[in-house]
């Protein structure tokens, strides 16, 4: 799969926070990033104080963007809302989101945060998955999931989506981030160039943020160097591409996220090729030579062909 975030949980016990690396301009620190963070974690109480749907809706920005495994990359509030309201996977009550880490744009209008959902269940051990979250906001508003992916959660059945919300909205990109969103765009499309040439390993060790962090059980692994030695440890000589087909930068320009599709190709049992495709969500930050790299990212299956 195109994603690098697994989680286990002890790293939740363990409390792992990412700590960002420099960028251009630097990520506003301290209150505005705590803030973010106790934020995503009362998601919890919401749910147990308005009931799953009502709190998920609630905290939805009108142009969210949704990933669940089982079903396609969903757009807008109330195609996103419905689908929550679809009975599987339910969210039950007790449900709790443990945000690891994050940070917020320069701007403190953006920010994303990264993290664990334990999720309980009748008759079974709590289940635990992850979870990667784009939040946007206004000037003295409440922060609202812009983007969000389930990373290893059950997938959605019977959820019906309209046609009209499974492709990107024609949004209109205000002039001065025209550019800069085309280059986070094209960012992304090089990452997959890069891992279709050269290798998954190459690539995602070249494009990975300074402190970006990759979950990769049973440990965390963070920046360029762990990545290599993580990648050429594993040597599962999976091929993977992908290409973005939605992408937004906040008013600062130094914060933005692509949403994408990807396919891998492995070697079966019997050793022919198989592929599976998936969907994606990457968070990228500029960097202080002007450079994007991601500093998180993560993906699900879509429906029956397979998994990422």
């Amino acid at each position: 799969m195109k994603s690098r975030i697994v989680l286990t949980a002890s790293l939740m016990v363990s409390g792992c926070v990412l700590h960002r690396g420099a960028a251009g301009p630097e990520p506003a620190r301290g209150p505005a990033a705590d803030s973010l963070l106790r934020f995503d974690q009362s998601r919890g109480e919401l749910v147990a104080t308005k009931g799953p749907h009502d709190a998920m809706a609630e905290l939805l920005h009108p142009d969210v963007v949704y990933l669940r495994a089982g079903v396609p990359a969903v757009y807008g509030r109330a195609a996103v809302s419905d689908l929550l309201a679809a009975p599987a996977p339910a969210v039950p009550s007790g449900i709790a989101w443990e945000p690891l880490g994050g940070a917020v744009s320069y701007d403190l209008l953006a920010g994303y945060t990264f993290g664990v959902t334990a999720r309980p269940s009748a008759g079974s051990p709590v289940r635990f998955e992850r979870y990667i979250a784009m939040w946007r906001r206004t000037r003295g508003a409440p922060w609202q999931l812009a983007a969000y992916v389930e990373v290893e959660a059950p997938p959605a059945v019977e959820a019906s989506v309209p046609p009209s919300a499974l492709t990107p909205p024609a949004a209109s990109i205000p002039e001065k981030l025209r550019a800069t969103t085309a280059k986070v765009r094209a960012a992304d499309s090089l990452f997959s160039d890069l891992s279709d040439r050269m290798g998954i390993g190459y690539a995602f060790s070249n494009t990975i943020a300074p402190l970006g962090v990759l979950f990769a059980s049973p440990r965390l692994v963070v920046g360029p160097d762990a990545t290599r030695e993580m990648y050429a440890a594993r040597g599962d000589g999976t091929a993977l591409t992908w290409h973005p087909v939605f992408a937004w930068v906040t008013t600062s320009e130094d914060l933005g996220f692509t949403v994408g599709e990807y396919i891998a190709t492995l070697r079966g049992p019997s050793g022919a090729a198989v592929q599976r495709f998936g969907k994606y969500l990457t968070v990228w930050q500029r960097q202080g030579d002007g450079t994007w790299k991601f500093v998180a990212d993560g993906g699900n299956p879509t429906p029956k062909t397979g998994d990422r």
